[in-house]
């Protein structure tokens, strides 16, 4: 065999060895690589390193528990959908003007991101800017900006991208 037809046996072969390994599966939300049957969201991935190296959070600031927007919000939240809202364990809130983003963990209800807004100094859950679930095998931190973006164009897109999920449930 030639020297040259080796390089474009061993080339081809080595091409059909390793997408032996790797597939993109369609699911309900677009397509997924599958690398020896472990899923990975390659969007996700790039979503999140492009919004991380060009977001600007510093107008954005992360609430306390003994701040008082945290506390209305944590009531807003628990009186939300009784009772099972009432256990409440807040993983994050930022909030940027008049507009707040709480990651909320339930013992048993799925983890939520809920956007609230404040007129006249009184919070309200923007009912249709609610995020619940899991987002698995999907990168979560995209997929839920992209929820609460399309629900609610009105929120500031600094605090949406400056939006992290903490909870165990998204990561």
């Amino acid at each position: 065999m030639k020297k040259s037809t080796s390089i474009y046996v061993l080339l081809i072969v080595s091409v059909l060895i390793g997408a032996s390994h790797f597939s993109l599966q369609p699911l309900d939300n677009g397509r997924i690589l599958v690398l020896d049957g472990m899923e990975i969201d390659l969007l996700g991935i790039a979503k999140n390193q492009w919004t991380r190296q060009t977001r600007n959070c510093a107008d954005i600031s992360l609430l306390k528990s003994g701040d008082e927007k945290y506390q209305l919000a944590k009531k807003l939240i628990s009186e939300y959908s009784p009772p099972h809202s009432q256990s409440i364990q807040i993983a994050s809130a930022l909030t940027s003007g008049d507009w707040m983003l709480v990651e909320a963990e339930f013992t048993n209800l799925l983890p939520a991101v809920v956007t609230i807004k404040f007129k006249n100094n009184q919070p309200a859950i923007v009912a249709n800017a609610i995020w619940s679930g899991q987002t698995h095998p999907w990168k979560a931190a995209p997929h839920i900006r992209d929820y609460i973006v399309k629900q609610s164009p009105d929120v500031p897109i600094t605090l949406i991208n400056c939006f992290d999920p903490q909870s165990r449930s998204f990561k």
